[in-house]
C-alpha cells in the first residue's frame, strides 16, 4: 500500500495558546500536511467549520473544555458543519480521567494527551484513516462506536461513517465523487435513529414516572432534562418538514412545560407526554419504529422505575432520621 499523501488534506487546527498552536502546526507539517488553517479563537473556529468541513479537525481543550466539547457535539449532530462525520481529534495537557472520558463522550474520533511525539501523532492519524470505527447514535451520543462486541446486546446499531479524510489522502476519485451523497444518506440514517432514541427517552421517562405515581410515590425525575428532550424532538422533526409530526411535537413540548409547573406533575400529564412522543415518531416513521422498540421500552422503563424508587427511598431516609431524632429529643425533655 502506498504511503498516504497528507498534502491533499485540509486541516483546521484550534489552540488558544499561540506557542502550542505553532508547535502542533509544525508537527503536522512534518507529517506532510500542507493546507493547515491555524485558529486561536473559538468563534473563528465555529465560522470555519460552518463554511466547509475540513478533512481533519484538531481541537485543543486548553481552558475551554466545555466549549470544545459542545463544538464537537454540534458537529456530530449536524448543527455545525456540512459533514457531521468529519475526522476530529481532541488534544489536552490535562490527564484527568474525567476530562478524557468527557472528551471521548462528546463524539471525537480520538483524544491525544500532550506532550506527544510526531511519530505518535502519525500513528493515531493512520489509525483514524485506515481503521476508523463505525458510528452509533443514542439519545445523548453521536460518534465512534467504542463498545465491545460482547456488551453490544440490543443497543444502537452501528452506522458506517463516511471517511472523506481517507478518500482525499488516497486520491480515491470515485469515493470523493459519491462523498456528498454518501454523507447525506448517512446523515439521514443518523437523524432518524437520533429522533427514535430521543422519543424513546421521553417515552421511557414518562412511563417510569407514571408507574411511580401509581405506586403512591412522587417520581424522582429531572423535569428540566425531560423538557430539553421534548424540545429536541420538536427541533429535529421541524428540520424534516413533517407538518403533522411538528404539531404533535409542539404539543409534547407544551405538556413537558406543564409538568414543571407547581401542580403539573400528574399521572395524566405523564401518560399524555408518553402518547405524544409515540405519536410524533409514528407520524415521522410509521408504526414499525415504535413496535420494534416495545421490548426495549418495557425493560428500560422497569429499570428506570427501580432507580427512581431507590432514589426516592434514599431521599426519604434523612427525613425519617430527622423525625426520629426530634422524637428522641421530645422524649428526653
Amino acid at each position: 500500500m502506498a504511503d498516504p499523501d497528507y498534502g491533499r488534506a485540509s486541516v483546521a487546527l484550534f489552540d488558544p495558546v499561540h506557542v502550542n498552536l505553532r508547535t502542533t502546526r509544525y508537527a503536522l507539517q512534518q507529517l506532510g500536511f500542507r493546507s493547515i488553517e491555524s485558529i486561536s479563537d473559538l468563534a473563528d473556529m465555529k465560522r470555519r467549520l460552518n463554511e466547509d468541513a475540513p478533512h481533519l479537525v484538531v481541537l485543543e481543550t486548553g481552558d475551554h473544555e466545555a466549549d470544545v466539547f459542545r463544538m464537537v457535539r454540534a458537529v456530530r449532530s449536524g448543527e455545525l458543519s456540512n459533514n457531521p462525520f468529519t475526522a476530529i481529534i481532541v488534544t489536552s495537557w490535562k490527564r484527568e480521567t474525567a476530562l478524557v472520558r468527557e472528551a471521548i463522550g462528546c463524539g471525537a474520533d480520538d483524544v491525544i494527551i500532550r506532550p506527544f511525539s510526531t511519530s505518535f501523532a502519525e500513528n493515531r492519524i493512520r489509525t483514524l484513516i485506515r481503521g476508523r470505527k463505525p458510528f452509533i447514535v443514542t439519545s445523548d451520543y453521536i460518534g465512534p462506536d467504542r463498545r465491545k462486541d460482547g456488551t453490544r446486546g440490543d443497543g444502537a446499531p452501528p452506522i458506517e461513517a463516511p471517511n472523506v479524510l481517507q478518500a482525499v489522502i488516497d486520491d480515491d476519485k470515485e469515493a470523493l465523487t459519491r462523498a456528498r451523497v454518501w454523507i447525506d444518506e448517512a446523515q439521514q440514517t443518523v437523524d432518524a435513529e437520533r429522533l427514535r432514541r430521543l422519543c424513546l427517552r421521553v417515552i421511557i421517562g414518562a412511563e417510569a414516572a407514571a408507574r411511580e405515581m401509581k405506586a403512591g410515590r412522587r417520581p424522582v425525575i429531572d423535569l428540566e432534562e425531560f423538557q430539553k428532550g421534548a424540545r429536541e424532538v420538536r427541533t429535529r422533526i421541524a428540520r424534516m418538514r413533517s407538518s403533522e409530526a411538528t404539531r404533535v411535537a409542539q404539543a409534547l413540548c407544551e405538556v413537558a412545560a406543564e409538568l414543571r409547573e407547581r401542580e403539573g406533575l400528574t399521572e395524566a400529564n405523564l401518560s399524555l407526554a408518553k402518547e405524544l412522543a409515540m405519536a410524533a415518531y409514528v407520524a415521522f416513521a410509521g408504526d414499525d419504529g415504535i413496535e420494534r422498540s416495545a421490548d426495549e421500552i418495557e425493560k428500560a422503563a422497569a429499570a428506570l422505575q427501580q432507580r427512581m424508587a431507590s432514589a426516592a427511598a434514599r431521599k426519604a431516609e434523612p427525613d425519617a432520621s430527622a423525625q426520629g431524632e426530634a422524637g428522641l429529643k421530645r422524649a428526653a425533655s
